[in-house]
């Protein structure tokens, strides 16, 4: 038995079908699991409405590792820091206040953001070998539109992004976006990935792509560009579409955002095995 314990915090909103794909996993590996559900991209706040919030205060719960903070505005709140739009900080700001004082190792993907087992191991044998480590990074596979693309240019299989793992002691306040600075010194993991489904579901991308562009958390000079995106290239593709060459296409349109410059590319690798793809891609684009 590990002598590691962990604690996992999310923020989220309508993240139903990646919740069912990924409770089970986090229940079964972690000793503590905190949720903070809340629309943030509008003036008036509210949880999630299509179940998510329902499904985590009804999770079966026999170890009492369940926390589910029932805020439903960030009034309040008086210690944050991080990246990103100030409401997500707040967020992370209250939920530190909830990481039980034993635990040693504090996580914070996205619930579309998976990872396998073996990696929690990686992470427990660097903090015990290398004291000075402080935090943990990868990176990602960004999927686009199925699980058989990813999102990439020539030489390019992944995203850098920020870590989502550090060490935790009492009292820590964790920043969004920000654990790497925060935290260092800061070690990069380059023989695993992060499976990182951000631009799967038509009415998922719609709604993010809204969320982007809308205040207050949005800027409305990329409204524009993000409806352009839609319609020129999300929906020229079909859900199921595929390449027939390992070269990376249509570079540099495909990622939503211009300035990212990306291509798509088929992607090679075995994701991990408790995700169940058929009923999340069905719940995805039903």
């Amino acid at each position: 038995m590990s002598k590691f314990k962990h604690c996992h915090f999310s923020i989220l909103y309508n993240e139903l079908p990646f919740l069912k794909q990924k409770m089970p996993f986090l229940y079964e590996n972690f000793n503590q699991l905190i949720f903070f559900d809340l629309n943030v991209g509008t003036h008036n706040p509210h949880f999630s409405t299509d179940g998510s919030h329902e499904f985590i205060a009804e999770y079966p719960d026999p170890e009492d590792k369940i926390t589910l903070i029932e805020k439903d505005n960030l009034e309040g709140i008086e210690r944050w820091t991080g990246a990103g739009s100030v409401e997500k900080q707040k967020m992370f700001g209250l939920g530190s206040q909830y990481v039980n004082d034993d635990i040693d190792v504090f996580w914070c993907t996205d619930l579309d953001e998976f990872f396998h087992k073996s990696f929690i191991k990686k992470v427990e044998t660097i903090f015990s070998e290398f004291p000075e480590i402080n935090s943990i990074d990868m990176r990602h596979y960004v999927f686009w539109k199925n699980m058989n693309l990813i999102l990439a240019n020539d030489g390019d299989d992944g995203f850098d992004m920020f870590s989502r793992v550090c060490r935790h002691k009492k009292g820590n306040l964790y920043g969004h976006c920000s654990i790497h600075h925060q935290f260092p010194r800061n070690h990069v993991i380059s023989d695993d990935r992060y499976y990182h489904f951000a631009w799967l579901g038509d009415n998922r991308v719609e709604s993010k792509l809204k969320h982007y562009s809308t205040p207050p958390t949005g800027s409305p000079r990329n409204k524009q560009m993000y409806d352009d995106y839609l319609k020129e290239i999300w929906y020229n593709f079909s859900s199921d579409y595929n390449l027939d060459s390992e070269e990376v296409f249509g570079a540099p349109r495909m990622h939503p955002n211009q300035a990212m410059r990306k291509g798509i590319k088929k992607f090679v690798g075995e994701l991990p095995s408790y995700i169940n793809i058929q009923q999340l891609m069905r719940e995805l684009y039903k």
